[in-house]
């Protein structure tokens, strides 16, 4: 039978996670994390429920308010690269899930957070609540974020607001009205990444189901701009 996807919280991930744990946290207790972990409920939870799950267990060895923690969120990431931690892998979004359910009190500290994670995985998920919590401050910083010198950065700021984004909280004020997309999505259609191109495509995709006439409009005023 084909391994489950959220199979890949496996003990050689966890070895090598707990390493730059304790590299990252003094004091780091790896037997009391990892007993946490796997308690009785953890071959149920599905794959995001495991993320939120180990950022449930991480926090308590993170001292201080989330202001104080992001720093040492930043010290985990060098950690879990320095051990072979490939960019963008879907396992570390539990550090994301970590500022969405630790951050959200604190905006300004969570958008410094976000940025620094998002370079090394993912935080698309983390920014919904954000989104719907802090709507224009969070569309002020996602258009800031969208001429990011990091394509990582850049990609996030389309694809952590797409409207409809799969496995993600739904955006009700941008599938009513997405206006507030279009300056993040002029910015980034001729990026030049593809990855970041292509995020660009699935928003576009996500508009089109609620406001097909706005993208018929943008494709034609789009066309022919560049390769």
């Amino acid at each position: 039978m084909p391994a489950l996807l959220k199979d890949i919280y496996d003990d050689r991930f966890f070895s090598t996670l707990s390493r730059s744990l304790e590299s990252a946290l003094p004091g780091f207790r790896k037997d009391l994390f990892l007993a946490r972990v796997h308690n009785d409920g953890w071959e149920q939870r599905a794959l995001k429920d495991r993320m939120k799950h180990i950022a449930n267990c991480l926090n308590p060895f993170l001292n201080g308010n989330f202001r104080q923690q992001v720093p040492v969120l930043a010290n985990i990431i060098k950690a879990c690269r320095a051990n072979g931690a490939k960019e963008q892998a879907l396992e570390y979004m539990f550090l994301p899930e970590y500022i969405a359910l630790f951050g959200i009190e604190d905006f300004a500290s969570s958008m410094k957070a976000i940025e620094l994670v998002t370079a090394f995985t993912s935080c698309e998920f983390a920014i919904r609540p954000f989104l719907n919590r802090y709507f224009d401050a969070t569309m002020e910083q996602m258009l800031k974020w969208s001429t990011h010198q990091n394509p990582y950065v850049r990609r996030f700021s389309s694809e952590g607001s797409r409207p409809r984004l799969p496995w993600g909280l739904a955006i009700a004020g941008l599938k009513r009205d997405p206006t507030p997309l279009l300056p993040i999505l002029e910015n980034l259609k001729n990026d030049p990444s593809d990855y970041v191109r292509r995020s660009v495509a699935n928003n576009l995709n996500d508009i089109a189901k609620d406001h097909p006439e706005l993208v018929v409009e943008l494709a034609a005023r789009w066309k022919g701009t560049s390769k």
